[in-house]
Formats: C-alpha cells, structure tokens, sequence
C-alpha cells in the first residue's frame, strides 16, 4: 500500500498553530525565593551585630531590601507586560486576526525603540507574508535601552530570520552574543539553541555546534513547534560534520514534523549536498513537488 503524500505548500506552517503554542511567561519563584531567603539572612545577621554597630546593619538591610523589592516589581511588570502580549499573539490563528492582532500592538507600542517586546511580537505576526519587514522591525530596536534579559529574545528572532534568509554571517554576529543559561523558560531555551547551533554550522564551527545540538532532543513534547528549528539545525550541523547518515535522519524526522521546511532546503541558494538529500527524502515520501510546464 502505498504512503499517502505529504502536503508541500509554497509557504511554511501555519503562524496560527505556532503562535497557539506560545510559552507563557512566568515568575521564576525560586529565584525569588533565594532573594528573600538572602535578605532575611542578612536582617539576622544586621541583629546579631547591632551591640556593636548599632543600627548601620539594620540601615544597609534596609536599602538592599527596598533596591530587592524594586528589582521586583520591575520583574513583575515585564512579566505581565509579556503575558500580555502573550495573549493577543494567541488569538491570530488567521490572516484577518493576525491583522487586528497587529494593530492592537501598534496601539501599545512605545517610541523611542524601547518596547522590544512589542517589536518581537510584530515581527512574528509580519515574519509569514513579509520576512524583510519582520527583519526591519527587529533591526529598528535599540539594544541598549531593551531590558537585560529581552536582548537575547531581540538576537534569537533576528537571527532566525536571518537565517531563513542566507544570511549566516549576520546571524552568526548575533548567535555569539547570545546567552542560554538566561533564559529559564526549555522552549525559548531551545529556540535559543536552535539558533545559535544553526549559526554556528553554516559559518565553520560545526563542532560547537554539534555539541550544543547534541543536549537538545527534538522530541522533547516541552519543546512545542521549536521541535522543527532544532531538526533544521541538526540537519546543517551534521552535514557540516560530515556524518551524512544522521543529517538523513534528522531531515525525515522533519519532513514528519513540517514538509515545507525540508521543500525549503530544495529552493534556490541552498548547499549542493542539502539540496540532493532533500529531494531523496521528499521523493521517498512521495512528496517531491512535480516542476510545472511552461506553456508558449
């Protein structure tokens, strides 16, 4: 009996099944734990000196309290302030909401470049039907004035869109400045490291790559539509390293996972070797795209 073919469409899977799939920011409780297990240690110790210091320990407890508890509330404004966002990305499941969804952040949006995430979310909703204004609006934020731990989610998007375009350099200058062990949340840990992994491999580190590739299982349920960005990286990460069988394996992995991102590897601009084995898997699932005839 013969396998049923996969539907190959011109453009990648549906932004509305990603962006469904979106990961919810969350307070990290036990860091805060840790703040105020560290202040209470120090109010003990402000108590037990206070014979022979008086009340200087109990004025430094105090300010280090007050900067811990303004540390706090500007966390939890940025994590409502994603929630937020959160929440009208997840209702774009088509190109009209997509539409509105965009204009409610355009309505949010803050001047200046300051309100990265606000970009960030844009740039997802723009990325489907218009890669290079995705890519515009991300390049248009000031790093410097986007708070510490919104940066490497400015990088990870940019290069990601980077990359879909051919541009490994420009994705590889950003891959280096990004840092996993920031982020808290596996499936934006993962997208991180699909990222940087893929970088890596298309600009002449395929060993780093392979070893950061490596601690990421794809089917990992935790990881959510990421699963097709770490496949993809795996698919450059083990041609570069030259171990042709495990590039095939992770290539039929993603056909499983989306079909149009392995059609992708068959256009224009892609390395020799990736375009063959892409065409060797699509046609061994009977998915290989048939060329249409011209007619004079």
């Amino acid at each position: 009996m013969a396998k049923p073919k996969k539907q190959i469409t011109a453009a990648p899977k549906d932004i509305g099944e990603a962006l469904d799939q979106i990961e919810q920011p969350k307070m990290n409780w036990k860091v805060l734990g840790l703040i105020g297990l560290a202040l209470a240690v120090i109010w003990v110790i402000a108590g037990i000196l206070q014979p022979n210091i008086g009340y200087v320990g109990f004025i430094v407890a105090g300010v280090l309290t007050l900067i811990a508890l303004g540390f706090l509330v500007w966390v939890w404004r940025l994590t409502r302030k994603s929630a937020d966002i959160a929440a009208i990305l997840k209702g774009a499941t088509d190109k009209e909401s997509r539409l509105a969804a965009l204009e409610q952040l355009r309505a949010r949006q803050t001047p200046g470049g300051k309100d990265a995430l606000n970009a960030i979310a844009q740039a997802q909703l723009v990325a489907q039907e218009n890669p290079g204004e995705a890519i515009a609006i991300l390049e248009a934020i000031d790093l410097k004035k986007a708070p510490a731990m919104v940066q490497d989610d400015v990088r990870a998007n940019l290069a990601m869109f980077y990359l879909m375009q051919g541009r490994a350099r420009d994705a590889r200058e950003l891959a280096d400045e990004i840092r996993l062990d920031r982020q808290p949340q596996a499936r934006a840990k993962a997208m991180y490291a699909a990222v940087v992994a893929e970088s890596f491999a298309r600009t002449g580190n395929a060993d780093e790559a392979r070893k950061l590739i490596e601690t990421y299982d794809p089917s990992d349920k935790e990881f959510g539509q990421v699963s097709g960005m770490l496949l993809r990286a795996q698919v450059y990460t083990f041609t570069a390293t030259k171990k042709r069988g495990r590039a095939r394996a992770a290539m039929e992995q993603l056909l499983e996972v989306d079909p149009n991102m392995v059609a992708a590897f068959v256009q224009k601009g892609q390395r020799p070797e990736l375009t063959r084995l892409a065409k060797q898997v699509l046609a061994g699932a009977g998915a290989l795209p048939k060329p249409k005839m011209r007619m004079r």
